[in-house]
């Protein structure tokens, strides 16, 4: 059930400024935020994320975070 605070949570939208890359910040902003939610919903039964194929560096973040693919989505663009 949506907001029970079991199933699956979701976690988007880690981003660190340009200028401020480089440094370790996204991989502690993503840490403290699953510690978070394992903290306040400790019968969350995961976590999802999606990440770019082409976000080399939050998907070395997810690696390191223990984040696992579970499938791929492909979008297309079509100009008119």
């Amino acid at each position: 059930m949506p907001g029970d605070g079991r199933g699956d949570g979701q976690h988007y939208g880690t981003g660190v400024l340009p200028e401020h890359r480089g440094h370790g910040l996204g991989l502690w902003m993503k840490a403290e935020s699953v510690r978070r939610a394992r903290e306040r919903h400790p019968e969350l039964g995961g976590l999802l994320t999606d990440t770019a194929d082409s976000n080399t560096h939050m998907r070395g973040i997810n690696d390191v975070l223990g984040y696992l693919p579970t499938h791929a989505a492909v979008e297309y663009q079509l100009d008119l």
